[in-house]
């Protein structure tokens, strides 16, 4: 795979994966010359977006979080960690060090690794050093980083290729001069990046600091047992969580709420939402049916409301004159979303399902039912095909009189009654999936009208030679 950029009216490899850097592409590549390396055919080519890469780096730093409290990025393909102290969670170094490589490739990414006194170090051995040299001890910086090229140290190209004039390509050669003579001729930002690889020079990252979820409390002057009191603080909680998320412009997806009681402990009650919402008034109609069944002991001291779980909310237009006749679409989503809430939290979640679209030609198997407050997925795929409004969970058998063999069909005989058919498309065959086992076999489809007006799917099995009847328009 290669991600291309355009320069100059070329495209410009800018990243590439593992199998492609084998063949010798290397990002700068003009693209053409990338794609002659490769069997027409071989190589997928995709634009590079540096802001999605962005964005999931930062995923992959909160991610980190599970090794260190301190992780920072380091654009645009690599993240920092201090692990002071951490080796003692994880039994020793190497462990660590073994678990987040481990972590990694269970996400899918290649990752290449190194731990040392100093965060420049850890960053040239692990870019630049062998695979096999990733723990570095205390005092060992300069024999870890002396036959590593010049780039480890993070120094511009220009200054590599004026080193690379005097026959200096090894950190080695560079720790070989006097330290007075690099200032004058390369610039002070050399012999910095040199002591900060050695640790002689104080290095600081900018960890990536996750942002709290919004909350807001109250606390009573005395325990009180009074439903309207405690339910005027609370949609006053969701009201101020509202405002904080409006001005992220987000929404809740899980929304709780924590009862402080004076003799018991804290009552909590949760609610999910099926899609992000920071509507004060449907919040608090979705909190109010739990709360007013809450047990309050002797009396609730303070309250709590707090949105664990939120989601980003688009600006959208909600509405737009003579365009659209009848409520606007995102009023219609907001108000089905509100519909699916209500029930789910009520009902329960598991009992407020939807049918989702599965990427298969058999019937039976095209779609799949999930819970609503399910995220829809964007690769949802439906087969572009006419299908039955109502789909039989089990084929009803029905006896069938065809001209031929093969259809068209005359005439149906189905619950105790004879119907004449006055229209007949098909037939549609149907194979069972060649990926796995199927049900079934191999089926021939008739969509077929009777002299009753009614549509039927008539499905005949191939190897049994037998008719059902799959579905129906209504």
């Amino acid at each position: 795979m290669l991600l291309v950029t355009h320069e100059r009216q070329r495209q410009i490899v800018a990243r590439c994966c593992e199998r492609a850097a084998s063949a010798g592409v290397r990002p700068g590549m003009p693209a053409a010359q990338a794609r002659a390396l490769f069997v027409v055919g071989a190589v997928r080519i995709e634009p590079y977006d540096p802001e999605t890469g962005r964005r999931a780096l930062r995923r992959l730093a909160v991610w980190g979080e599970r090794f260190s409290p301190v992780v920072a990025l380091d654009e645009p393909d690599g993240l920092l960690l201090d692990v002071t102290g951490c080796e003692r969670v994880w039994a020793g170094e190497q462990r660590l060090l073994h678990a987040a490589t481990r972590g990694l490739a269970a996400l899918g990414f290649v990752a290449r690794a190194s731990i040392a006194p100093t965060f420049a170090g850890a960053w040239g051995v692990a870019r630049f050093g062998p695979k096999d040299t990733r723990l570095i001890p205390q005092g060992g910086e300069r024999d870890a980083i002396a036959p590593l090229p010049i780039a480890a140290l993070q120094v511009d190209p220009e200054t590599v290729a004026q080193l690379a004039e005097i026959g200096i390509e090894r950190v080695g050669d560079l720790l070989a001069l006097p330290r007075s003579t690099m200032p004058p001729r390369f610039g002070p930002d050399l012999l910095l990046r040199l002591d900060r690889a050695l640790g002689q020079a104080i290095e600081i990252i900018e960890p990536v600091r996750p942002t709290p979820p919004p909350e807001a409390q109250r606390v009573f002057e005395g325990p009180t047992s009074r439903t309207d009191a405690i339910g005027l603080a609370v949609r006053e909680l969701i009201d101020e969580i509202a405002g904080a998320l409006a001005a992220r412009s987000c929404g809740a997806r899980r929304l709780e709420v924590e009862l402080a009681r004076s003799d018991l402990e804290p009552h909590r009650l949760a609610i999910t939402l099926a899609r992000p919402s920071r509507d004060g008034k449907h919040l608090w109609a979705l909190v109010r049916p739990g709360l007013e069944r809450a047990h309050l002991g002797f009396g609730v001291e303070g309250v709590r409301v707090r949105a664990p779980a939120v989601g980003r909310i688009r600006h959208e237009q909600a509405e737009c004159l003579d365009a659209y006749a009848g409520p606007p679409p995102a009023e219609i989503e907001r108000s089905s979303a509100e519909l699916l809430d209500t029930l789910g939290n009520r009902l329960g979640l598991d009992r407020v399902l939807h049918a989702s679209p599965r990427a298969s030609h058999l019937p039976e198997r095209a779609f799949q039912m999930r819970r609503a407050s399910d995220p829809r997925s964007a690769h949802e795929e439906t087969v572009p095909k006419d299908r039955p409004t109502v789909l039989f969970d089990r084929p009803a058998p029905i006896d069938v009189l065809a001209l031929t063999p093969d259809g068209p069909v005359h005439r149906v005989s189905w619950r105790g009654e004879t119907r004449e058919i006055t229209a007949c498309l098909g037939p549609e065959r149907i194979a069972g999936e060649w990926w796995g086992p199927s049900p079934g076999g191999t089926r021939e489809y008739f969509a077929v009208r009777t002299d009753r007006g009614e549509w039927l799917w008539l499905a005949r099995s191939i190897e049994s030679r037998r008719w059902f009847v799959h579905g129906v328009w209504a």
